[in-house]
Formats: structure tokens, C-alpha cells, sequence
């Protein structure tokens, strides 16, 4: 037998990478193989080595076994790397692993090598979930689901577990009662090659050359998304820091992108310690005698993970075991551009495969209600208001879930600095990938559109009650802001409004006239320098009603006057003498008053009138 652990999970081309070999042959040697459209040799370092053979570590603590140093050579290219450890027997016979996968419960050892220098625009940053990976592996008697090792250390009591020891993400051992993945039992779901290695075969094989990186590099260097317009989260990213998490809303924050091909992401937060070898994560709630002694560490029961991803498992559901019901996504405004090339109509359901089905075995969703026969989110949990779901599936029976009319909720939103985050929110996204032509054709519009540095859109405007909200019928506009790329006569600006193209211009401003009905609109630009794309920006909106606009406004107007300038200094309230607050309505209030009122009653009469035409004709049709 023979296994090893990596010494750190990432390193860059021209640094050491030390690997920590346990086995019971006398000598052994290491050759190495990159994932690219398939697992490919790359070559042979350090030549024959003495074997040890050194018993097992806990699974909470650094394994300590012997070290072999290996120089990794300058042009090694950024990708995800297995070390094939062959052990030579005495009279020289060689044990060679399977190399035709990643996957193996010894004698391989998985690591990221990053990208060293320049990075050209477009390019696509691979986050590798090795948190996740080093969560379940069960190598040395222990994770954080089967023989736990609880930990006091510090403030941040809870199970511990390291990632110094053999497994992580090639298949380790795991808990006795894991299941098999019933759709393809040839490899774990917790590994690499379950999720990443399809995925990134199906990336390599079409013409993207992403670079890669792991979530411990997210803890350890805060600047690594910097060069990069689009991270990728794939599979079950399911352990952040609160490092890790930082990091992916700064990038969201300062207007970059995300795609999230993933699901159960987030959900537990970890604290790294042992010079950041190791990590805590208290997955049991704290004993009633404790007062409070420690919190238990998931997002969502303190500072839902939604505010980031949009969505959260707890919105969700998961089934684990065995064949489980055939989902796919029913489609939601299918003019957007993710939807673009797929031929599929509103109503219509993608993935509901039945010999690998598109939604499970961890969906992710948010909180919504029907409005205008649309699913559109509530903005509950953190999840952003702009959040637009594009795909539904409600969870049936056999799904275990934590709320009743739990659904997956495919979507995507646009944060303020025009960072797209686009959601696939559930697991096997990346496995349905080479797989389903659907699946496919929405993962290359995402990778396209997403890759392109971010210009923020503005609109629809004028505002409304300070937000930018439009109503059906209505003329609006949309601007888009090219500070960052330039004078506006020096770009080509391509509109389109609900997949259907509006021409090219060099005006930062287009004029929209709204459907006459409430719906989903997406109003979306590339911006170009002669043939060149340089950036894209979108914003999709859900249309208010003309009832919904006119309640809106009444709204707003009651508000403006109960809370005229400060919210802890209302003009009325429930317990309140109106006599109190006579000194309050000085010379400058009354005109101000005076003018919300008129709204109010403008607003007051399209309503009246509105609920007596709908009186005269309930159908809705308009005829008297």
C-alpha cells in the first residue's frame, strides 16, 4: 500500500511541492497528470525514492510523514494535478494505479497548481472545493460526519479536521453509511472526480483555459480574484471562512463575476487554525447549560449565505440516496440570454432526465410567491431583491427539505457595481454539463457572457421612490456607464432588450418602451472597441403592474409623510397624542405635507378607477 497528502493544496509553477509518502514497498516513484479533456501524463519527477512505511494519523491533527520534495517546472500550465505514487517491489516490479482517473482510495494525491504572471482578459478562475473535499473525508478514523473530533481550542470550539493527511479529494475513506451516487457509483460524490474532473474535461475539450485555484487560497491570499473578471464555484461547495466568503462578495462587490455550478454553497462557515492546516467547524448547536458558550456555525442561522449567493439549501432540500424523483428546471422568461440558442419556451422543463437527472442530489432555492403568474423572489434571508429566478423546480416527496413548498430556484442578479452573479443551484449541475444539450448550451451563454469584465447598467429611469422599478406600457430608459472603458465615441455599444438586438451605437443611453403586460425584462450591452468585446452589463426587472405601480406610489407617499426626515421622528404613530407633535409641523413642513398629499390623492384616484373598470369588466380584457 501506498498513500500520500499533498504538503500545501496549491502552489505556483517553479516552487517546491512537498509530498508526505506513507508505504509498505521499499522504494516508490512519482509521475504526474493534469485534468485537461482528459487525465493526462505530464511527466516524471524526482526519480526513485526510499520508501516508510509510518502508521495513520487522528483526523484532527497533521499526519507528520515522511517528505519528498519535487521542483515543479516554470511551464507547467495552471490546473488540477494528480500525483501517481508506483510502488517498486524489491525485485524492482512496479504497482502501477489506475491513470485513467483521478479517483482512488490510495496512491494518488490531488493539487492545484495556480497561474504565475500576466492575466489576459477573459480568462476564468476554477475554484476547487478542497474545504469541502477535506469535510468529508473520513481518512484516519474521523471527519466532520462519522467520529467527529470535537475541539475547545480558543473561542471556536467544534469537530476539527485536517487536510494533512491522505485523501483529500481523490477518495479518501468515508463514513460507513455515505451512499453511492445511484446515477454513477464509479467514483464518490465528495471527490474531484465526481464533479470537477467532468466539468473540466467538458472545459478543456471546448477551448476555455481557465486557471485554477482552491478555496484555501481565497483564506490565504485575498488578492487572488483580483485579475480575474469571472470565479467559478462547481459541484458542492458547501465549507466557507469567513476569509473564503469576504473574498467572493468583495469580487461581487467591486462589479466582478460569478457562476455558481454548484449547490449546498456556503452553508457552514469554518475557522482555519493550525497555521491554517486545519479547520473547526461546530455543526451541533451549543448545550442549553452553555448559555450561548459558542454558535453553531452555519450561515444561514446568523448571516444567511442568500446575501451572496442568492440562495441557500436551507431554501431547498437534498436527497441522498437511491433513485430519486426526476426534476428538471421548468423555464422562466426564456428571452433571457442565458436562455439564448437553447430553443426552449416559457412553461417548457430541461434536465429531467431520467437516467441522470439535472436537480439534486443538493438543490439550493430562495423564498418566493407567484406574482402575475411569475415566481419572483421576496428578498427574505438576504437574498437581493433584483434576484431573477429563470428556472423553478418544486421539490415533491422524497425530498428532505426544511420548509413545505420548498423549490430549487435557478436565477440570476446584478449587484450595485454591476457584478453578475448567475445561479445554477444544485449540485449536479456540472455532471449534466457533457451530458444534456440544455444544460450545455446555458453553461457556454454564462461562460461567454461572464467572462467579460463588468459595465454597470443603470435603469430602468427615472426612478421611483428612489428605486428603479418600471410598469408595463411604460417608456423608460437605461444608461450604461463607460467611465472605466473610455470615451463613449470611442466604443461600439450593442444593445439588446429581451434577446432581440437593438443595433449599435456610440449613445451610453437606450430608450425602452415596456410590454403592455407585466413580465420579465433583460436589457443587456456589450461594449467593443472595433471587433474587440471589452466589457458586458445587464439588468433584467421584473414589470410592475399599472395597479402595482399606482400601490407603490400611494405607499411611498404614506410613508414620506409618516417619516418625513429622520425614521426615529414620526409625525404619527399608534401610541402617540397627535397634540405632542403639533410643534413639529414648522412653516417649511406644511408646503412638503401639502404636496406628498397631492400624490397620495393622484395615486388614491388611478386606484378607485382602476377597481371600477375592474368592476365593469372582470376578466380583464378592457371591454365596458
Amino acid at each position: 500500500m501506498i498513500r500520500g497528502y499533498p504538503h500545501t493544496p496549491s502552489l505556483f509553477p517553479g516552487e517546491q511541492l512537498v509530498l508526505h509518502v506513507s508505504t509498505d514497498s521499499p522504494r516508490f516513484r512519482v509521475e504526474f497528470y493534469r485534468q485537461g479533456a482528459r487525465l493526462e501524463r505530464i511527466g516524471t519527477l524526482g526519480g526513485i525514492a526510499d520508501g516508510y512505511s509510518v502508521p495513520d494519523g487522528p483526523p484532527d491533527l497533521d499526519w507528520g510523514w515522511p517528505a519528498y520534495a519535487f521542483d515543479i517546472p516554470q511551464d507547467w500550465p495552471s490546473g488540477a494535478y494528480i500525483a501517481i505514487l508506483i510502488e517498486i517491489a524489491a525485485d524492482g516490479t512496479e504497482t502501477v494505479p489506475d491513470t485513467s482517473t483521478s479517483f482512488a482510495t490510495e496512491a494518488k494525491a490531488l493539487f492545484i497548481l495556480r497561474h504565475r504572471g500576466p492575466v489576459t482578459s477573459g480568462t476564468i478562475l476554477y475554484k476547487v472545493s478542497w474545504a469541502t473535499f477535506a469535510a468529508y473525508n473520513a481518512t484516519g478514523y474521523g471527519s466532520l460526519y462519522s467520529e467527529a473530533m470535537w475541539s475547545a481550542e480558543a473561542d471556536r470550539p467544534g469537530f476539527k479536521v485536517t487536510w494533512r493527511r491522505p485523501g483529500c479529494g481523490t477518495g479518501g475513506l468515508v463514513m460507513e453509511a455515505d451512499p453511492q451516487d445511484f446515477y454513477d457509483p464509479a467514483s464518490r460524490r465528495q471527490t474531484f472526480e465526481h464533479w470537477d474532473a467532468p466539468f473540466i474535461a467538458w472545459l478543456e475539450r471546448n477551448g476555455y483555459q481557465p486557471h485554477y485555484c482552491t478555496d484555501w487560497d481565497l483564506q490565504k491570499d485575498p488578492a487572488v480574484l483580483d485579475p480575474y473578471a469571472l470565479l467559478l464555484s462547481v459541484g458542492h461547495d458547501e465549507y466557507w471562512s469567513s476569509e473564503m466568503r469576504g473574498a467572493i462578495a468583495r469580487h461581487i462587490g467591486r462589479g466582478g463575476n460569478v457562476a455558481f455550478f454548484s449547490g449546498n454553497i456556503g452553508y457552514y462557515r469554518i475557522h482555519f487554525t493550525d497555521d491554517d492546516t486545519a479547520f473547526i467547524c461546530a455543526k451541533a448547536p451549543p448545550p442549553t447549560e452553555s448559555h450561548g458558550k459558542w454558535t453553531r456555525d452555519c450561515w444561514f442561522e446568523f448571516d444567511p449565505e442568500c446575501a451572496v449567493t442568492g440562495v441557500s439549501i436551507a431554501l431547498g432540500g437534498g436527497w441522498w440516496d437511491g433513485k430519486r424523483e426526476t426534476l428538471g428546471y421548468t423555464v422562466q422568461h426564456p428571452e433571457h440570454w442565458v436562455y439564448a440558442g437553447t430553443g426552449l419556451a416559457a412553461g417548457e422543463v430541461f434536465g429531467a432526465d431520467e437516467s441522470f437527472p439535472l436537480l439534486g442530489y443538493e438543490v439550493d432555492g430562495a423564498v418566493y410567491r407567484m406574482r402575475n403568474g411569475l415566481a419572483v423572489v421576496t428578498g427574505e434571508f438576504g437574498t437581493p431583491r433584483d434576484f431573477v429566478i429563470l428556472g423553478l423546480a418544486k421539490l415533491g416527496e422524497g425530498w428532505v427539505a426544511s420548509r413545505h413548498g420548498a423549490a430549487a430556484t435557478m436565477g440570476i442578479y446584478v449587484s450595485a457595481r454591476g457584478g453578475i452573479v448567475f445561479q445554477g443551484a444544485t449540485t449536479d449541475w456540472p455532471i449534466l454539463v457533457p451530458r444534456n444539450t440544455h444544460v450545455e448550451m446555458i453553461t457556454r451563454n454564462v461562460l461567454d457572457h461572464l467572462r467579460l469584465p463588468s459595465c454597470r447598467v443603470l435603469g430602468p429611469l427615472p426612478a421611483r421612490g428612489g428605486r428603479m422599478l418600471g410598469a408595463a406600457g411604460e417608456r423608460l430608459w437605461f444608461h450604461v456607464d463607460v467611465g472605466p472603458f473610455g470615451a463613449p465615441s470611442a466604443l461600439d455599444m450593442a444593445w439588446e432588450v429581451n434577446g432581440v438586438e437593438r443595433g449599435r451605437t456610440d449613445d451610453p443611453k437606450l430608450e425602452v418602451l415596456m410590454p403592455d403586460r407585466p413580465g420579465i425584462v433583460t436589457v443587456s450591452v456589450t461594449l467593443r472597441r472595433g471587433a474587440k468585446p471589452l466589457a458586458f452589463g445587464m439588468r433584467s426587472i421584473v414589470l410592475l403592474s399599472e395597479e402595482e405601480a399606482a400601490q407603490l406610489d400611494l405607499l411611498i407617499g404614506v410613508r414620506e409623510i409618516v417619516y418625513p426626515e429622520d425614521p426615529n421622528n414620526a409625525l404619527a404613530g399608534p401610541r402617540q397624542d397627535p397634540l405632542d407633535f403639533a410643534p413639529a409641523l414648522y412653516s417649511n413642513r406644511i408646503p412638503w405635507i401639502r404636496e406628498r398629499a397631492r400624490r397620495i390623492e393622484r395615486a388614491s384616484e388611478r386606484l378607485i378607477e382602476m377597481q371600477r373598470r375592474n368592476a365593469r369588466d372582470p376578466s380583464g380584457n378592457g371591454a365596458a
